[in-house]
């Protein structure tokens, strides 16, 4: 006996991203005709329509729907903003996926890998085995801190702080984990300062499983504003030559103007002294601080304690 009762609605969405671009090219259909072509019966054809014809955007006026309505045993369509262009994949387009995919596949606790993968080898067909390459960076303790986030095993961890440029131990209790700016993450309550902390999971030297488990709490990832705002800060201005661009791309900052000779003059929140000298070194005089003035000569103070340093060490 055939099986009866609702179809699902990945069945129905799937017909629906199908159906609505040839809909879209014709404008106006009858409903025996577009049953036919899709192998549908007309009960169900309508109500898939009057579901699509429900969906849209906030605030979901009249003018953010879909604008597809049935008359007279017609389905016609007015205009439209988002099944306009059929849904074929540019080039572009097909390499971003297939790029996004290849990544996703090195997640740590990823499920979906066995669609994932045959969903990639369909992409690379097109596009041809050897045409992405990916290296996702996989710091040491990841697959630890992700397996602590799900188990919620209390870990003791060497944790290095840049600003302070030292070393602490603490114990933490990892609620997530994510990445965000070519960098992992975990979001932890932290025992050393009683409060919830976000760890760069590279920074971490040692990592101990204490046995002590505590109860798992479902979140939903949060990425932090990053710098977004000085928050007692310093905020320096800087101009960033073109070889230092990745400052620009790499971390939170205000472009206020861009200069002809290509370089860009930002607005950046400074977390610390040390932490800036450090940049304004990786940058190779690439980056030059304008304000404030106390920081205009950070870089030669930099390098000079550096050389300092190497000089006690001969």
């Amino acid at each position: 006996m055939k099986k009866t009762g609702p179809r699902p609605a990945e069945v129905r969405v799937k017909g629906l991203l199908a159906m609505l671009p040839w809909l879209m090219q014709r404008q106006r259909v009858s409903i025996a005709e577009m049953a036919r072509q899709f192998d549908i019966s007309e009960a169900d054809l309508i109500q898939d329509i009057e579901m699509a014809a429900m969906c849209g955007v906030p605030p979901y006026t009249p003018f953010e729907l879909t604008e597809i309505y049935i008359d007279e045993g017609y389905i016609n369509v007015g205009l439209n903003k988002y099944f306009e262009r059929r849904l074929d994949l540019t080039s572009a387009e097909a390499f971003g996926l297939s790029l996004m995919a290849a990544a996703a596949e090195e997640i740590p606790g990823f499920t979906k890998r066995r669609e994932l993968k045959s969903a990639l080898k369909k992409l690379r067909k097109v596009l041809g085995e050897d045409v992405v390459d990916v290296d996702v960076e996989a710091p040491e303790f990841l697959s630890v801190v992700s397996r602590a986030a799900s188990t919620g095993e209390k870990l003791l961890i060497t944790y290095w702080t840049p600003a302070k440029n030292e070393e602490s131990a603490r114990t933490i209790v990892v609620r997530t984990v994510f990445a965000e700016r070519g960098h992992w993450y975990v979001s932890a309550d932290d025992g050393l300062s009683s409060e919830r902390r976000h760890f760069r999971v590279d920074r971490i030297r040692s990592v101990q499983p204490t046995g002590e488990l505590v109860p798992v709490v479902a979140e939903t990832v949060t990425v932090p504003d990053w710098f977004s705002r000085a928050d007692g800060n310093i905020e320096a201005i800087a101009i960033v030559a073109p070889s230092a661009m990745w400052v620009v791309e790499t971390y939170p900052c205000k472009v206020l103007e861009e200069l002809s000779d290509g370089s860009l003059r930002i607005s950046l929140v400074v977390t610390s002294e040390h932490w800036l000298g450090r940049l304004l070194l990786r940058a190779g005089g690439g980056v030059t601080i304008e304000q404030p003035s106390d920081l205009i000569h950070l870089q030669q103070q930099t390098a000079a304690d550096v050389l300092r340093l190497y000089d006690n060490k001969a």
